[in-house]
């Protein structure tokens, strides 16, 4: 969610009905744990929408590393882009927990996106998604190590955060604490060692897939490098491995 705590993904640009009736139009699909559901560079011949569960967005580059790009949770639509300008898969999306979705065909989308005038809503919402990519790659050149995880987290929460308790926010990662090293350019140790820091602060709660942010305010406060945590917070000019 938003610091307004609003998400921002495609359930929530459309109304009610909009968004029933592309479920209506679907066929219902249940993906497993681990389960790829679209992979990068195959045809565009379908969307799916995603009704509930968690999954992970994943590139790999020219040298054969898979680097995660983010987490999206239910109301997203996924390969969306594909279909509309018919262009291979830029990404792979893999379940990090049991999905729910519908899987409508690419000229169904295209169909029910031209009767509901959609262009300028998917437009928007991919629009808002590389700026969002481009401002995290922006802001992580010159941030210190804690800074850089604490950026990494305080978006996660913005995408796919839930409330937990009275004050806390929880954000299931579906994967190992270690996979937030490639979004944040990190090592792998320096991100544990980032958010035990974290922790220690009293800002996160770890678990083995899962954070618990219990102080939002200051977890973005060091997100923007206003707040210096231990002693360990030099800036990781190393690639993530």
């Amino acid at each position: 969610m938003t610091p307004e705590g609003i998400v921002t993904n495609f359930r929530s640009l459309v109304s009610t009905d909009v968004w029933r009736d592309l479920i209506d139009r679907g066929r219902p699909q249940t993906y497993p744990y681990n389960s790829v559901l679209l992979a990068q560079g195959e045809s565009p011949d379908c969307v799916i929408a995603l009704v509930d569960g968690l999954v992970k967005v994943a590139q790999s580059n020219e040298g054969g590393d898979h680097l995660t790009l983010m987490l999206r949770g239910p109301g997203e639509v996924l390969g969306e882009m594909g279909a509309l300008l018919n262009r291979p898969r830029s990404a792979t999306v893999t379940a990090a927990r049991r999905c729910t979705t519908v899987v409508l065909a690419a000229h169904a989308f295209r169909g029910y996106v031209e009767r509901h005038r959609l262009e300028t809503v998917i437009y928007q919402l991919t629009v808002e998604r590389l700026n969002s990519h481009e401002r995290l790659r922006a802001d992580l050149v010159n941030l210190p190590s804690i800074a850089r995880v604490a950026r990494v987290v305080s978006l996660l929460a913005d995408e796919i955060g839930r409330p937990q308790g009275i004050a806390g926010l929880l954000v299931e990662l579906g994967m190992p604490r270690t996979e937030l090293a490639t979004m944040a350019a990190m090592r792998r140790s320096s991100v544990l060692s980032a958010l035990g820091e974290l922790q220690s602060a009293g800002i996160l709660i770890l678990g083995r897939r899962r954070l618990v942010i219990t102080d939002l305010h200051r977890l973005r406060t060091v997100a923007c490098g206003k707040e210096v945590l231990g002693c360990k917070s030099r800036v990781d000019t190393t690639p993530a491995m």
